[in-house]
């Protein structure tokens, strides 16, 4: 509960700053009140669910930065619990769902995607919810949570389609655990996951309907996302390639001022102390995979690959961003590499990775919510030359 409750205060404390759009709240808080308005929508590009939300916390809020910044603030926290959910279900050991949640929560990237109106913290969220869900349904054999899964993965879709990812790593899961004969009620989870899905995708766009669209219309929009994101040739100066990811070779700057020798800047940055750490424990959790002892490895890997690896194949405009449904994939083989640490070293060694991270994290923290600063301490927040 401390751990949420931090993670809350974080992700709310000073959300009005700054105090104007910044990077692409320029299309998602706009997108949001036109939906409100009744106005052509600006951004199309991307399913509706994310704008909807944010639309919803518009109107309780008002087309202000607290208002269009709200609805990622409340998944972020939510996103939290989803991580500890997740790690306790798939690791079986709260110390280790604690951990999971405690790298989420101190995780740069993901305190600045919960302080944005953009899609990213809501596909991570629906993605890590369909998993802890599908994962609380084959622990408790209880088949409802599979339904629960094939929604949240739906809605995942709904927010971006590359939330389709959380669909296949669920499917490649079940096939595991029904060769293992653990699959409770098997029909029930392949249905869930195939058919549920497109529930919440459909529903997304019940408002176009309302706003006097037609079926035609709507495939034709379809047609327009897929042309839009196959062929965009568009170039961004903190573009990225997705091998440079997990090295943390181009983060992003969001935002960045600096009036009278103070600067406020919002830096879209990994927590290097978590970053640097997934490649190894990945490859960890593949050796020990390799020897076939712990059922739940196949699932850490096979949800890592299938949520990263297909963006070596993408050749459009790529950012450090797109590796967030990957990140609590990586978040669990971390946790499984520190348990095998700990058995060899001994418990201190966790706990002293933990208190880095959260120093790291705190050391950070400025140039993620845009606490004004002297200017010329940027210098210590650059690590290397390519930060800049």
């Amino acid at each position: 509960m401390f751990l949420l409750l931090v993670a809350t205060l974080l992700r709310f404390w000073r959300l009005g700053e700054p105090p104007k759009q910044f990077f692409d709240e320029i299309y998602y808080a706009r997108t949001a009140q036109e939906y409100l308005t009744g106005r052509p929508i600006y951004e199309w590009t991307h399913p509706p669910l994310s704008k909807l939300l944010v639309a919803g916390s518009v109107r309780l809020f008002g087309f202000t930065p607290w208002g269009w910044r709200f609805a990622s603030a409340l998944a972020g926290v939510l996103g939290v619990a989803a991580l500890y959910a997740l790690g306790c279900a798939v690791l079986r050991d709260p110390r280790k769902g604690l951990t999971v949640a405690a790298l989420g929560s101190w995780d740069g990237l993901l305190l600045v995607e919960s302080r944005i109106a953009k899609p990213e913290i809501f596909l991570l969220l629906f993605c890590t919810a369909a998993s802890a869900a599908w994962w609380t349904g084959l622990r408790t054999r209880r088949p409802g949570w599979y339904l629960a899964a094939g929604l949240c993965a739906g809605a995942a879709v709904a927010t971006k389609w590359t939330g389709l990812t959380s669909v296949g790593v669920l499917l490649v899961a079940s096939l595991l655990a029904w060769r293992r004969g653990d699959l409770a009620v098997p029909g029930v989870n392949f249905a869930a996951l195939l058919l549920l899905p497109a529930i919440p995708y459909t529903a997304s766009y019940l408002p176009h309907l309302l706003r006097g669209e037609t079926l035609g219309d709507l495939v034709r929009l379809h047609e327009n996302m897929y042309r839009y994101h196959s062929s965009l040739v568009a170039t961004h100066p903190y573009a990225s390639r997705w091998w440079s990811w997990p090295l943390l070779l181009r983060p992003m700057w969001y935002h960045y001022e600096a009036h009278s020798g103070i600067m406020t800047g919002i830096f879209a940055v990994g927590n290097p102390a978590v970053w640097w750490a997934i490649l190894p424990a990945v490859g960890f959790v593949a050796w020990r995979m390799a020897r076939g002892s712990h059922p739940a490895d196949p699932f850490i890997l096979a949800g890592f690959l299938l949520s990263y690896l297909p963006y070596a194949f993408i050749g459009r405009l790529l950012f450090i961003y797109h590796m967030l449904p990957a990140l609590p994939f990586a978040y669990l083989a971390i946790a499984e590499a520190l348990d095998g640490v700990e058995r060899r070293m001994g418990r201190e060694w966790r706990r002293a990775y933990l208190l880095l991270v959260a120093l790291v994290f705190a050391f950070q923290l400025p140039i993620l919510v845009a606490y004004p600063m002297p200017a010329r301490w940027l210098r210590w927040w650059i690590w290397m030359p390519t930060w800049v």
